[in-house]
C-alpha cells in the first residue's frame, strides 16, 4: 500500500482539474485570437492540435484534458495580456445623432456614387489601399453622424469595410457580428497532410521570423499583390493577409488583406468579394 506522502505527490503530479466554464465563452476566444492576428492553423500548430479540431474547439464543440486546457487558457490569457491597449473616448457622447442632411456637413473627397432607382453594384473601390484623407474623411463624418451605409456609398466601398477601419481608427468596438463563424465538419479522417500541403505552398503553417516579416512589409511597400506575396514566401493567401494586417503594412496588398480578412479563401470578411 502507498504511503500517504506518496499518494499525495501522485494526486499533485495530475494538476488541477479545469471546470468546464473555465476557458471564455467562443466569441471572445476568437476575438483574442483575431486581434492578435493568428491563424487557426497558427494556434493549432502552438498547442499541437489539428486545425480542424482547433476550429471546434475555440467554437466550443470540443473538449480537452486538463493539461491541454490550460495550455489553451495560458496562449488567450497571454493574447489579453499583451494586446495594446488605448484610451478609449466615449464616443457615442462625441458623436452626434444621425440627421438627413449629416452627410452633406463635410464634404467627401470622393464623390458619391449611388443614384436613385439603379441597381446596387460591387464597390469601386474594394481592395484598394486606404488614403490618409480617406481615413480623415471617415473619422470626421463618423463623429459628424454619418450612417455607416452613407459613408461607404460616398467612399465607394463596402460597409464591412467601413466597419473594420472605423474599429483600425478606434472609434468603434470590434466587429466581431462581421466575423464569419468557423465551419466546422463531422470529424472525419484528414484529407491531406501538412507535407502535402506543402508541396503547394512549401512555408504552410512554419512561424514568421522577424526578418521575414521585415521583408514583407519592404516587397508590400514596393506594390506587391497579395498573390505576388504568396507565391515568393510559399504561404497561402489567408497566412499572407493576416500577417500584413499584424504588422500594419503599407502597401496594395495591405489593402486586398483589409478586404480578404480571413485566413483561408472561403472565408472572405468581405461578402460582395467574388
Amino acid at each position: 500500500m502507498d504511503s500517504p506522502s506518496t499518494a499525495q505527490d501522485d494526486l499533485l503530479k495530475r494538476g488541477p482539474r479545469p471546470p468546464e466554464d473555465l476557458l471564455p465563452p467562443p466569441a471572445e476566444r476568437q476575438c483574442l485570437r483575431e486581434r492578435w492576428g493568428a491563424t487557426i492553423e497558427e494556434v493549432a500548430d502552438a498547442l499541437n492540435a489539428e486545425p480542424e479540431t482547433m476550429a471546434a474547439w475555440e467554437a466550443g464543440q470540443h473538449t480537452a484534458d486538463p493539461a491541454d486546457t490550460y495550455a489553451y487558457l495560458r496562449l488567450l490569457n497571454a493574447f489579453r495580456d499583451q494586446l495594446p491597449t488605448v484610451h478609449e473616448p466615449d464616443w457615442a457622447a462625441l458623436r452626434k445623432r444621425p440627421t438627413p442632411s449629416a452627410s452633406a456637413a463635410c464634404a467627401p473627397a470622393i464623390p458619391a456614387q449611388k443614384t436613385a432607382g439603379r441597381a446596387k453594384a460591387k464597390p469601386a473601390r474594394r481592395g484598394a489601399l486606404w488614403t490618409q484623407e480617406e481615413k480623415d474623411y471617415l473619422r470626421a463624418g463618423f463623429l459628424d453622424g454619418t450612417t455607416v451605409l452613407e459613408l461607404a456609398e460616398s467612399l465607394e466601398r463596402s460597409e464591412k469595410s467601413v466597419r473594420w477601419m472605423l474599429h483600425h481608427l478606434h472609434l468603434i468596438p470590434f466587429p466581431a457580428d462581421d466575423v464569419p463563424t468557423p465551419r466546422v465538419k463531422p470529424e472525419r479522417p484528414k484529407a491531406y497532410t501538412v507535407e502535402e500541403k506543402r508541396m503547394v505552398h512549401p512555408n504552410a503553417y512554419a512561424p514568421w521570423s522577424t526578418e521575414e516579416e521585415q521583408l514583407l512589409a519592404e516587397r508590400c511597400t514596393q506594390g506587391a499583390s497579395l498573390a505576388d506575396l504568396s507565391r515568393e514566401f510559399g504561404r497561402n493567401q489567408g497566412g499572407i493577409a493576416s500577417r500584413l494586417i499584424k504588422i500594419d503594412a503599407v502597401g496594395p496588398a495591405a489593402g486586398e488583406a483589409w478586404e480578404y480578412g480571413g485566413d483561408e479563401p472561403t472565408l472572405p470578411f468581405d461578402t460582395d468579394s467574388p
